[in-house]
Parts: C-alpha cells; structure tokens; sequence
C-alpha cells in the first residue's frame, strides 16, 4: 500500500513532487533559522534538540519513502516532523508572542498537500492545539523567549513575513500549476477513452448493419432453398471485422496509454479500398444508390493500419454519403497516386453540410449529428475519428460541402484524404 486512494500513476507522481518540495523546502527553512539562532543570535544551548530534530527531518522521511514504498507513511512522517519543528521553533521564539507565529498557518497547508483533505482538517486541529499550549505557557509564564531577549522584534516579524510568503506562495503556486496540469492530463486520458467508445458505438453499429443487410438477404435465399455462399461470406468477414476492429481499440487504449505504438503496417491501398468497396455497396443498393469506384491500378503502397483505414476511416465516409444522397443518386470513390502521396476523393452529391456544421465538423464539443434523407440517425463522432486516426497514419482530410436548397445549381459534399506514399514497395 503506496498511498491513499490515488486515481492515477499520474496523480501518485503528481503527489510525490510535492512531497519532495515540500521536504527541500522545509529542510531550507529549518537550516536557515537553525542558523540564526545560533550565528545571529549566539543561543546554542537549544542544539541538542534542534539539532537532532533537524537531522531527523532530513534523513527519515526519505528513508521511510524509500524502504517502506509506502506514501502515506513517508507524508505522515513529514508532516509530523515539519509540525515539531515549527512549533519547537516557535516556543523558543516566545510562542504566542513570537514574531513569526503566522507560521502555524502553514502546517495545515504542507498536510493538506501531502495528504488530502483528511491532512488539512488534521493540521486544523494540530494548529488549535498548539495554540492552546502557547496561551497556557504565556498565562503560567514559562517557556524562553530567545527574539526579546537577542533579537530585534520589528526586523524578526518582517524577515518572517517575508520568508514565509516565499514559502507559502511557491507551494501553493506549485501545487494550483500541479494540480491544473493533472487535470488537464485526466481530461485528455477521458477524452482517449470516450474516443475509443465512439469507436464501439459508431464502427460496430455500421459493421452490424452491414451484416444485419446480410443476413436477411441469406435468408431470403434460405427461403428460396438457393442459400448464396456470397452472402454468407459476407457476414463471415463482418464478424471478422468486429473481432478485429475490438482487439484495434484495445490495442489503440495502450497507444494512448504510452504502452504501445500505433501498428503502422504495408498496405495496398487497392486492395483496401476494393474490400471497403464490397462492403459498402449492399448498403448504398440497398438505398438505391449507386456506389462508383474509380481507382489506379497502381498498388498504391501506404503504411497504415488496415482495421483503422477500412473501418473508421473509409467506411465512416462512405456511410456518410450514404446517408445524406437520396435514393436514385450516386457516389464516387476515386483514388490515385501522386509523387509523394494516395489521394482519395469520396464525392456525393446529396444535401450537402450546414456552413455551421462545416466549420465544426471534426470538433468533438459541437453539435454537428443531424438526420439523413430518410431519417438515418447519426452521433456526430464519427469525422473527429477519422481525423485522429488519419493523422496517427500521417494522413490529412479536407471536407467541402455545398448545401442543398432551392436555388443551388448541384449540392453535396467533396470529401479528399491524403496519404504518404510508402518508399519500398509492398
């Protein structure tokens, strides 16, 4: 057991860093008023418990970190140490009456850092009891006060002012910077995992329709007792791509966990691309669309990862064409290669995109869902998909759109990807 209940490896760093400048920092101030009293002031008959107390401060909470691998302990550790020190230091000072008594103020601070909530409320209630002895001491008149009878007040309360502000203000700057920085990374990791779903909702859905088209053509063939080893192949590979597509984002998890890179492979583009075709055709027949390839019959060589490419990519965009064409009309899917890169054109011309939509189109935080042209329902994740991948796979993607009314001569929307070439040959 490390710590408390921390969220994150994240958020155990986060908390170690300021453990340790919590403890640099303490060891710093500590030595600098050690220093004092016995330089400044000429008062060391205090040493064998300052001393002591200060060596214990610099070597067990890091030993106890190190050996224990235990944070709770270490952080306890410290904050207790920290606790002594300032009020030991403060009862030397003259206690309630000590120039830098404001200093009790940061011992909720450090063990609120340290420890969480359960530390502040604790250092609260250490603070309080500390105060109490203080007046009880000052009430009974026992206790030394080493600043009246060697220092000079008015310069001691400035110098703590000053010296506590710089330790107050840097902790606690620190800790907001920290503490913002980590919020930032958990919004990034959720955001990596709410992608990944996407995934799942939006690319399983359009495989499981696929095969649903599928299976109702089987068994309508079943029916006729003509069952069509085509269409049953068809569902076979669907099922493969959903197994596929499930072990992708698990994998694309540890990408974006650090664990793993993205698995950029050879490809043929051709091959790809006449597969994601099949696959897309049922769909847009099935609308009364027609679905036209026009593609090099160059290999077209590209490193990619293929589930990624068909699936989330190219299927997304077909599909979306689909969606937004009207029974009767047609989609080009045309790609060629140029000196450096594949482009790939997918071109409908359907009722087009909202100028609104457009300029949100691949921004996860707008609302850019909206029905197809027979009522097809949408989530709206699937264009900032594509982006994220395409660029994981060095791609780019240009959407233009002409949004169809009464006066527009043609609408629709020009969908063009572009990918580097591989340099060898597959």
């Amino acid at each position: 057991m490390r710590d408390l209940s921390f969220t994150s490896e994240d958020a155990y760093k986060k908390r170690l860093t300021y453990f340790k400048v919590i403890y640099f920092l303490g060891l710093a101030v500590t030595l600098v008023y050690l220093l004092k009293f016995n330089y400044q002031y000429g008062v060391s008959k205090y040493n064998p418990i300052l001393i002591p107390t200060w060596i214990t401060l610099l070597l067990i909470p890091p030993l106890s970190l190190r050996f224990s691998n235990n944070y709770l302990v270490s952080a306890s550790i410290l904050c207790v140490m920290a606790v002594v020190i300032v009020s030991y230091f403060l009862y030397l000072s003259g206690g309630i009456d000590a120039p830098g008594i404001f200093w009790l103020t940061a011992i909720p601070l450090i063990c609120g850092i340290l420890v969480g909530v359960p530390g502040a409320v604790l250092g609260y209630a250490i603070v309080t009891m500390v105060l109490i002895f203080f007046w009880y001491a000052r009430a009974s008149g026992f206790g030394p006060n080493i600043i009246a009878q060697y220092g000079n007040y008015g310069q001691e309360k400035l110098f703590n002012i000053i010296l506590f502000l710089l330790f107050s203000g840097f902790n606690t700057h620190y800790y907001i910077r920290g503490e913002k920085s980590l919020m930032k990374n958990l919004e990034e990791k959720n955001l990596d995992i709410e992608n990944l779903l996407r995934v799942l909702i939006h690319d399983i859905a359009n495989t499981l329709s696929t095969m649903t088209y599928n299976l109702v053509k089987a068994k309508e063939d079943r029916e006729e007792h003509s069952l069509s080893s085509l269409e049953l192949d068809k569902i076979e590979r669907a099922v493969d791509d959903i197994v596929n597509l499930l072990a992708q984002v698990r994998h694309l998890k540890s990408v974006k966990d650090g664990k793993a890179v993205m698995p950029l492979k050879p490809l043929n583009l051709t091959m790809v691309l006449n597969e994601v075709y099949e696959n897309t055709v049922a769909t847009a027949q099935q609308k009364g669309i027609k679905l036209q390839l026009d593609i090099s019959r160059d290999r077209m060589p590209i490193h990619g990862e293929k589930t990624i490419l068909s699936n989330v990519v190219l299927s997304n965009l077909i599909n979306n064409a689909i969606k937004f064409s009207h029974p009767g009309e047609r989609i080009d899917l045309r790609a060629y290669p140029t000196e450096t890169e594949v482009v790939i054109e997918i071109r409908d011309y359907g009722i087009g995109i909202p100028k609104e939509i457009l300029a949100n189109i691949f921004n996860l935080n707008s609302q850019t869902t909206r029905p197809g042209t027979q009522g097809e329902k949408g989530t709206g994740y699937g264009m900032p998909l594509v982006r994220e991948y395409l660029q994981m796979m060095d791609g780019t993607i240009e959407v233009f759109s002409s949004e169809e009314t009464s006066s527009s001569a043609q609408s629709g929307t020009h969908v063009i990807l572009k990918l580097p070439l591989a340099k060898t040959a597959i």
